[in-house]
């Protein structure tokens, strides 16, 4: 499993984003995730393949479902290497 990577002391010249960003490959996810804004809460890699979804029996409001996906997004984005964008201005 992907996962057993992550478990293993990681080597000096291999950094933990390096690591993760291995073991998604092997599960065929390409960093950066973002989230897909025309279906609330989902996921989406880098080649618009479908990651996850956000609460799928909509039990929680929209506004919050965006939010949680979006903080998601970032952690596992940024644990990947992929830093956020800073807007200008």
């Amino acid at each position: 499993m992907a996962t057993s990577a992550l478990a293993t002391p990681p080597h000096a010249a291999l950094a933990a984003s390096t690591l993760f960003s291995a073991a998604l490959g092997h599960l065929n996810i390409r960093l950066p995730l973002r989230h897909d804004t025309t279906h609330c809460g989902t996921l989406v890699d880098a080649d618009g393949k479908m990651v996850c979804v956000v609460d799928i029996h909509g039990e929680r409001p929209d506004a919050e479902v965006r939010d949680i996906a979006e903080l998601l997004q970032l952690a596992i984005n940024v644990h990947g290497g992929f830093m956020p964008e800073v807007a200008n201005g």
